[in-house]
């Protein structure tokens, strides 16, 4: 897995809208799932996001990230 913490920029491609309100999936090269708020009208566009948090699940880390305007 790439090391990403809280404050890195990122540049990621929205797959598809994620579960919650305005929430967008990515990945990012090394296939680790992003979920990237304030992205979830933005499927299909690669935008600058900035890494808030990470989560550990059963599959493996995961990222949180608010996008950029």
């Amino acid at each position: 897995m790439t090391r990403y913490k809280s404050g890195d920029e990122i540049t990621v491609k929205v797959d598809r809208q994620g579960l919650g309100v305005d929430e967008g999936i990515g990945h990012l090269p090394d296939e680790t799932m992003v979920v990237i708020l304030g992205a979830g009208e933005r499927v299909g566009e690669t935008i600058e996001a900035v890494i808030t948090g990470k989560v550990q699940t059963s599959l493996g880390d995961s990222f949180i990230a608010s996008a950029k305007a």
